[in-house]
């Protein structure tokens, strides 16, 4: 406990021994800290805040009809797709190439190539989804060196127009990019509905032919008065039947009546038999279905008659859909709605001076107490250990040697020819 107590007055000891030019270096270091914080580039950063554009519903209603199912969505909550969409347009090579070009950043970063500008500009622009689901954009301009207040008012005015110009170019690649889906929606929904046409006016076609050949015009309907038909004449057979009974028992059967009775029989009896099996005299008995037709005239008249249907079904819908997507393709309204429209900065972002300063200050400090402790222990270990001493000067002289011949083999591969380091 002792040994600790004296170490630590030791340390004191030492401390206040130096205090002088640990407080000199600490001066120094403030001082030129803070007039070089003076002097450095100053960053002005400006700030925009939009709200993600809203998804439009271009996918033949399915979004809505997504919407209702138990899995929601597939269970997709919290940050919205379009919100990574902005980010990924924001950070593309498209609209950094656009601000660029723009603001002549090549030559304000003294950049060799747009490559260069570009990650240059990377690093001095932000992008941020906030939890409320809007979107921050964050655009820094600096100053040079020993900077007046026109070149701050510069640097000002260059963060608030890039950070709108950003939302504007963020707008123009979102509403191209819009209305190529919505002109690929187009020329799909267009291709289905001139198809959607020509199978119209074929099934409707293939109707009227088979109506036309087969003299349907409302089947059931006919089909309906041929039984009523049929049922009449079956009637009036049954009736003529019942009178030739009763007169061939007053009369013989080559009676004129008789003879009357039976050839009306046989005609009804002919008539029925046409109308159940289609094969007639001649007679224009066309809204009459034959009884045996009429199962398969059935089957193709509804087959020919659902094809029209759904055909007006299909076009019914596809109509709509195909004014919609003329309409969203020719829309050219503003796809991203401005919440914070950037202003100037007041204030720099950096350098703050009053943390840079309270940095250096207690790293200086921190320094200088290293470097009092090590020239302590050297004075300390020649006194009472020199054989360690001289060894310690020894590594030192090694090290300062090593040095010396790496500055003269560097400066003599300098003052070489090109083709002879080649060799």
């Amino acid at each position: 406990m002792d040994g600790k107590k004296s170490n630590l007055i030791d340390y004191l000891s030492i401390i206040v021994k130096w205090r002088k030019f640990i407080i000199i270096n600490f001066l120094i270091v403030s001082v030129l800290t803070a007039a070089f914080s003076l002097i450095m580039p100053k960053t002005f950063t400006a700030n925009a805040v939009i709200f993600p554009p809203a998804e439009d519903d271009q996918g033949f209603g399915l979004s809505q009809f997504m919407s209702h199912l138990p899995m929601g969505g597939f269970g997709m909550t919290g940050i919205s797709e379009e919100s990574y969409v902005v980010m990924a347009i924001l950070n593309s090579r498209t609209v950094m190439e656009a601000i660029v070009n723009r603001f002549n950043l090549i030559e304000r970063y003294d950049s060799p190539n747009m490559e260069q500008a570009v990650k240059s500009l990377r690093n001095n622009v932000s992008v941020e989804i906030n939890e409320d689901g809007t979107i921050s954009l964050f655009a820094s301009a600096k100053t040079l060196y020993f900077s007046g207040d026109e070149e701050e008012d510069e640097a000002r005015n260059m963060s608030r127009d890039m950070a709108n110009a950003f939302i504007e170019e963020l707008d123009v690649v979102n509403r191209n990019k819009k209305s190529e889906k919505a002109r690929s929606t187009r020329i799909y929904i267009e291709k289905r509905y001139n198809q959607n046409l020509e199978e119209l006016a074929r099934a409707e076609d293939d109707l009227r032919e088979f109506q036309e050949k087969h003299g349907v015009i409302a089947l059931p309907e006919q089909t309906e008065e041929s039984i009523k038909a049929a049922a009449q004449i079956s009637a009036k057979i049954n009736l003529k039947e019942i009178e030739l009974t009763v007169m061939s028992k007053y009369v013989s059967p080559s009676h004129s009546e008789v003879t009357r009775a039976q050839n009306e029989l046989n005609a009804l009896k002919k008539k029925y038999t046409e109308m159940k099996s289609g094969r007639n005299s001649g007679q224009n008995d066309e809204l009459f279905i034959p009884f045996d037709d009429v199962p398969e005239i059935g089957v193709q008249y509804v087959r020919l008659y659902r094809e029209v249907k759904l055909q007006e079904t299909l076009l019914e819908f596809l109509l709509p859909q195909y004014e919609q997507a003329k309409i969203q393709e020719a829309k050219d309204t503003p796809t991203v709605q401005i919440l914070d429209e950037a202003v100037l900065p007041v204030l720099r972002s950096s350098p703050k001076r009053g943390i840079l300063v309270i940095s250096m200050a207690i790293l200086s400090v921190f320094v200088s107490l290293i470097v009092v402790l090590l020239i302590e222990y050297i004075r300390k270990l020649r006194q009472s250990d020199y054989s360690r001493y001289q060894e310690l000067e020894g590594l030192m002289i090694e090290l300062r040697n090593d040095y010396r011949r790496i500055r003269h083999l560097g400066k003599s591969q300098k003052h070489l020819p090109e083709g002879h380091l080649d060799e």
